[in-house]
């Protein structure tokens, strides 16, 4: 008898989730977009032997790896939207999302930043950086 009162008195807690969202569908679209811009860019570059080619065409991939997290992050809170486990809704596993991708670009970012500040190398001579060397 409590199990049908309480039945009643609960509800769903998947504010949109369960849909395919409009923007779910655009970052598959742009992801596409990134990978294929990418693999153009890293094939002219290592056919060209442009350095500025095959680096940003590897930039690239460092923006698609962001925008996968952005999609599996979509994929994982429309299929856990009715789970019991989660009281108020999945809506923050893609703001958990958004976090993690900005913190592993930041990462690749500070050791990319090191990587080209290296001394021993020469390279960091000829490279101006604001506020002086690091």
């Amino acid at each position: 008898m409590h199990e049908r009162q309480m039945d009643r008195r609960t509800h769903r807690h998947t504010f949109g989730t369960l849909e395919v969202p409009r923007g779910e569908s655009r970052t598959h679209w742009v992801i596409g977009l990134t990978v294929v811009m990418m693999v153009v860019e890293i094939a002219a570059g290592w056919a060209f032997g442009s350095m500025a080619l095959l680096a940003d065409g590897w930039h690239m991939g460092t923006h698609a790896a962001a925008l996968s997290v952005t999609a599996f992050a979509y994929f994982y809170m429309r299929s856990h939207a009715e789970d019991p486990r989660y009281s108020f809704g999945t809506g923050k596993v893609g703001s958990l999302g958004g976090f993690s991708s900005a913190v592993a670009l930041a990462v690749v970012g500070d050791r990319t930043f090191k990587l080209h500040s290296d001394t021993t190398s020469g390279y960091g001579r000829y490279v101006k950086y604001p506020g002086g060397a690091p």
